[in-house]
């Protein structure tokens, strides 16, 4: 895998910390541990989004009826 560009400081000081697991399980926890954290800081997200109005009933029912496919000419 290419990296595009530069790293930030946070990117770099992860791969530091990382250099040191060579073991598939170890891998595995903590993918784990990094679903996790990224899921509590999405239903935080969500939970400030509910909590000011910007989702609402109407708005989740809207986007269940939603269709977002890209549409494609036909030449």
């Amino acid at each position: 895998m290419l990296l595009q560009g530069r790293m930030n400081q946070a990117q770099y000081e992860i791969l530091n910390m990382l250099s040191c697991i060579n073991q598939e399980e170890d891998v595995t926890a903590l993918k784990s541990v990094i679903v996790q954290f990224l899921n509590d800081r999405l239903q935080n997200e969500l939970d400030r989004l509910w909590e000011d109005g910007t989702i609402t009933e109407e708005k989740m029912s809207s986007w269940a009826n939603e269709h977002m496919r890209t549409t494609y000419k036909t030449s």
